[in-house]
């Protein structure tokens, strides 16, 4: 695995937010790219402004990265995230034919979401790309309990002995360092590729919730700029951004 990127590694005993650590650790414009790791997170952030709830034993991890790219591959970030992460997964704990990615970065298991990924980004005038920080929970061990949402967690469906929050973050930087890499060498097909082996299987029937529209359809992947594809009734729409909820069905059946 190509892993040519430094790190400077940082674990804590408790923080209020991995990623308001590394925000403001950028702010310092000391440019180290940052893996930070804490046991406990006493005010984490989730992603459309939710609160992240996190049981302890499960995994708080934010990176800080400077990037030679620029700031037109800012929407390939949330995709090399989620391939990391499902590729560290999978290596520790093995595969499982229904564990997929989730447009654009859960991390989801018989339809529970196990892992979510909050990116975050400054751009400097007139449009360079800074930094950005990639902030992932993942459920380890328990699974949170929240109204109207299915959560899950690795011990739902891993028999053999739980890999460590260290171990899992270690092996999730490795695989972020060779994902960053190949943006960084405009392998944006590839990435496209490898995303939709470990994506959401083609042919769900979705509803996609975008701003105040919603859009029930066929899924179709995604294009060359990483956009949901949709096939409704009327057009096939090119969506990029929104929450999207599928009724689960097995990759076996």
């Amino acid at each position: 695995m190509d892993n040519k990127i430094t790190w400077q590694v940082e674990h804590y005993p408790t923080l209020p937010s991995t990623n308001d650590y590394c925000i403001e650790q950028a702010r310092l414009k000391e440019k180290i790219n940052l893996a930070v790791l804490t046991d406990s997170q006493t005010a984490p952030r989730g992603s459309r402004g939710r609160e992240w709830v996190e049981p302890t034993g499960n995994l708080a991890l934010s990176f800080l990265y400077w990037p030679s790219f620029s700031v037109e591959k800012i929407g390939w970030v949330p995709f090399i995230s989620s391939l990391a992460l499902f590729d560290a997964v999978t290596e520790l704990c093995g595969t499982y034919s229904d564990l997929y990615i989730k447009w654009p970065n859960d991390l989801l298991f018989q339809n529970k979401k196990i892992a979510g990924i909050l990116i975050e980004s400054h751009v400097e005038y007139p449009n360079v790309l800074e930094w950005f920080v990639i902030g992932i929970g993942l459920n380890i061990c328990s699974a949170p309990m929240v109204e109207g949402r299915e959560l899950g967690c690795l011990r739902d469906f891993v028999s053999d002995e739980l890999p460590s929050p260290l171990l899992i973050a270690d092996k999730i930087r490795q695989y972020l360092s060779y994902w960053i890499s190949r943006l960084d060498q405009g392998q944006e097909q590839f990435i496209r590729e490898s995303w939709l082996q470990k994506g959401l299987p083609l042919g769900r029937s979705l509803t996609v919730t975008s701003g105040n529209e919603k859009y029930i359809g066929i899924y179709k992947g995604i294009d060359e700029k990483g956009f949901l594809l949709l096939q409704t009734e009327t057009s096939l729409k090119h969506l990029s951004a929104g929450e999207l909820f599928c009724l689960y069905e097995s990759r076996n059946e």
